[in-house]
């Protein structure tokens, strides 16, 4: 199906940059095509581009409002409290001063745990891959501006996927996973609306809790889980640890991690961080950076591949 194209603008009463809030890592369905950036967001295409206190934007539909917008870049929450609370420190500052005026995005749930739960183990460019063939396979299609697109997968379209058809989108081990979590979020087992208004703590336990001894989502570790409470729940506190964010906390928080995890990233560089010590950093941090916890993580981690580039 083709849709009509909608201009419209949004002013910017608060700081926000749109390249670097895009370029992040939190979202894997927006690409820059010359001076616009395009996404895919809850099954329509948002055409945006920054013109200094203001968005410039399109969209394939009529459904993506001011609003819709405000609220996907929480556009209405004051930045400069929040990196006011997170800046304990030489290291965060200088983070914050670079990257300025990134914002958490708001995504919708069961995409962003979805997504995530593909992003295990892999870098940004196979990540988006994958997203990307699971789109185009099990994915509504429409055009925009003369090019296809795919809207994210509904539960059940990948629930009844077959294993070896998700496999032949790249997802190796994570195909089975990803097919049960689509049946456990397809049967009610997720509830993600009662997930947001639980507070983090329960929210997070919820999600990685067993049901009649057997996960209720498989595949999904504390690292899923607090990227999905990160970016789509509103749980600021959330301190998701990748190799990046544990290699710039060994080096420059190492208070905050156990000596022999500090020895074992050192000596490895790129360890595998265990669940018990995933646990105890990820406590230390959130007590360090207090309920913007995951805003100083975002930070961290822009700075730590900023120094690899």
């Amino acid at each position: 199906m083709t849709f009509a194209d909608l201009e419209f603008t949004v002013g910017l009463e608060s700081p926000f940059n749109l390249d670097y809030t895009l370029e992040s890592g939190q979202v894997f369905r927006w690409e820059r095509r010359g001076e616009w950036w395009y996404g895919v967001v809850s099954g329509e295409v948002l055409k945006a581009r920054q013109e200094g206190s203001a968005l410039r934007l399109d969209a394939s539909s009529d459904l993506i409002s001011s609003e819709f917008v405000r609220r996907y870049f929480r556009l209405d929450e004051d930045l400069d409290p929040i990196i006011s609370s997170i800046a304990k420190d030489k290291v965060i500052r200088e983070a914050v001063q670079k990257f300025y005026g990134t914002r958490l995005v708001r995504q919708e749930r069961w995409e962003c745990l979805a997504s995530f739960l593909l992003a295990t183990n892999a870098n940004i460019p196979r990540i988006k891959k994958m997203v990307s063939a699971v789109c185009a396979k099990y994915g509504q299609s429409f055009e925009f501006e003369g090019v296809e697109h795919h809207s994210f997968p509904k539960p059940e379209a990948l629930a009844s996927a077959k294993v070896e058809d998700l496999r032949a989108c790249g997802l190796g081990y994570r195909a089975p996973f990803l097919k049960h979590v689509a049946t456990s979020v397809e049967l009610g087992k997720v509830d993600f609306s009662e997930l947001a208004m639980r507070d983090y703590e329960d929210a997070r336990s919820s999600m990685l809790e067993k049901l009649f001894g057997e996960k209720l989502l498989l595949g999904v570790g504390p690292k899923v889980a607090d990227c999905v409470l990160l970016y789509s729940c509103d749980k600021d506190e959330s301190f998701p640890i990748d190799v990046w964010i544990a290699k710039v906390l060994a080096s420059s928080y190492p208070r905050l991690i156990a000596p022999e995890v500090r020895k074992k990233l050192a000596r490895e560089g790129k360890a595998k961080i265990g669940k018990g010590d995933y646990e105890a950093i990820s406590r230390s941090a959130r007590r360090y950076f207090g309920p913007h916890a995951g805003y100083a993580q975002q930070y961290l981690y822009m700075a730590a591949r900023a120094s690899e580039d």
